[in-house]
C-alpha cells in the first residue's frame, strides 16, 4: 500500500544537504546526475514506504 503523502523526486533531493551528498557520492551516486538521483529518490521512497507500514502493524498490534 503506497503512501498516502509522497514525496515529490524535487523535495527528496532537495532535503539532501550538500554536506550529506558526499555520502552517496563516496558508494558512487552522484545526485547530479539523472540515473542516480532517479535510483536515490526509488530508495527513499521504499524506505518512506516500508516505515509507513511498520508503523501501520504497530498500531495493529496494540
Amino acid at each position: 500500500m503506497p503512501c498516502s503523502s509522497r514525496r515529490s523526486a524535487g523535495e527528496i533531493l532537495r532535503s539532501v544537504t550538500p554536506h550529506d551528498r558526499v555520502v552517496p557520492l563516496r558508494f558512487g551516486l552522484d545526485l547530479s546526475d539523472p540515473a542516480d538521483a532517479e535510483l536515490f529518490v526509488e530508495g527513499v521512497r521504499a524506505a518512506d514506504e516500508a516505515i509507513a507500514a511498520q508503523e501501520r502493524w504497530e498500531r495493529a498490534q496494540r
